[in-house]
């Protein structure tokens, strides 16, 4: 059973390590106040995968550092941001200056932006008495967040088994693994929810898919190592 009492000493030795509030970190992409008071003061049941990232980000910890230390592990600082970077884009710890920053390359959506995007489309769920046709439009929207969703945790996964830290991101992902790839949605949905289980580890039935998967993961880092 996982020790809350001692996941919220890290998270608060942690933030004030950093000079935060608790205000400061929900600022930064953190949690709510709320949340991270239960969490700091060991009051919390285990949090979902959203509020793990998001404390990842906001504590400046690497990704999935938050569930091995709610795990009883010990979290992973990011190294101190690099000065005097000219970049435009960034700022500070390399996060977008804004929730959603538009540039000549595309527009970046922050992770707590994301993060607060998929708990507003987990609430459409239980919006009572909608027509059939409200509710389509309700799944089709649904779908389009997951897909966001999808992809920053796939490019996580891709960085976790580049790094070797693959087993402090199933902590955090783990229910998600587990759940069997959706009939709903295009091909493309189901392939990319095939992909994450085999970056996580799983088998794959196809050898064809297999290694069509490895080919997309050292494309993956090829990419990551140049940028």
């Amino acid at each position: 059973m996982a020790d809350t009492s001692r996941f919220g000493r890290l998270v608060q030795k942690r933030r004030q390590e950093l000079g935060m509030s608790q205000s400061d970190v929900r600022l930064a992409g953190g949690p709510s106040d709320l949340t991270l008071r239960k969490i700091e003061r060991g009051t919390t049941t285990r949090p979902d995968y959203v509020t793990l990232a998001k404390l990842d980000d906001a504590l400046r910890w690497t990704p999935g550092s938050a569930g091995r230390a709610f795990e009883g592990g010990d979290p992973t600082p990011l190294p101190d941001p690099h000065q005097g970077s000219d970049s435009a884009a960034t700022v500070g710890t390399g996060r977008p200056p804004e929730p959603i920053t538009a540039t000549e390359h595309g527009v970046f959506l922050r992770t707590d932006a994301l993060a607060d995007l998929t708990k507003k489309g987990r609430a459409l769920d239980d919006l009572p008495g909608l027509s059939e046709e409200q509710a389509t439009g309700v799944a089709e929207l649904r779908q389009a967040i997951d897909r966001l969703t999808r992809a920053w945790i796939v490019h996580q996964a891709e960085i976790a088994r580049r790094n070797d830290t693959l087993n402090d991101l199933i902590l955090v992902l783990d229910d998600h693994l587990r759940a069997p790839p959706s009939k709903a949605g295009t091909e493309q949905d189901q392939d990319d929810l095939r992909y994450l289980r085999w970056l996580a580890g799983y088998e794959v039935a196809n050898p064809k898919d297999a290694k069509r998967y490895e080919t997309r993961f050292l494309k993956s880092v090829g990419q990551n190592r140049t940028s």
